[in-house]
């Protein structure tokens, strides 16, 4: 024996797992800002008269005249109405949200990029407990509004609330 001691063995796996740790920690702080920038860049707030936000509900709505929303309101409980598949439709880019709050008088805008909401798998369900709607038997598949393609998804207006449009283009 010659007295030198056996070499020893290197500890690459500890730089595997913290660059590993390292990579995942970035990726996770890059999806949290890009969140948060998308949200910002789509959400919008502002305050206005109910006279102003009524036209621009009713703009939006003009772009869609004749045709019925896909959600419908009856006796005070929302209702799917079945519209008639439009071939040659263009494909859908955005949800689109406009809502007018009566008494903060405030007219909120949101767009969600259809990309993101193809995301969401099942069924899409409508509930609002407070104004006593049951969500058991309301419920429509994000399919169900690419077959009827770009158009108003619902009007709402509630008598001293507000109204609501959403619709897809």
């Amino acid at each position: 024996m010659n007295g030198e001691a056996p070499p020893q063995k290197k500890r690459t796996w500890l730089w595997v797992v913290l660059g590993i740790f390292l990579f995942v920690t970035v990726l996770s702080v890059g999806c949290v800002v890009g969140a948060v920038l998308l949200f910002r860049q789509n959400f919008d707030v502002h305050s206005t008269s109910e006279q102003s936000a009524m036209q621009q509900l009713d703009e939006i709505r003009a772009k869609f005249s004749g045709q019925q929303p896909l959600i419908q309101l009856v006796d005070g409980q929302p209702h799917v109405v079945e519209r008639v598949a439009r071939q040659g439709a263009p494909p859908l880019q955005t949800l689109h949200v406009i809502a007018f709050d009566s008494d903060e008088e405030n007219l909120v805008n949101f767009s969600i990029p259809w990309w993101l909401v193809r995301m969401k798998s099942g069924p899409i369900r409508i509930s609002a407990y407070q104004q006593g709607w049951d969500d058991r038997g309301v419920s429509f598949n994000v399919e169900d509004i690419e077959k009827a393609g770009p158009g108003i998804i619902a009007d709402i207006t509630r008598e001293r609330e507000g109204r609501v449009v959403i619709w897809a283009e």
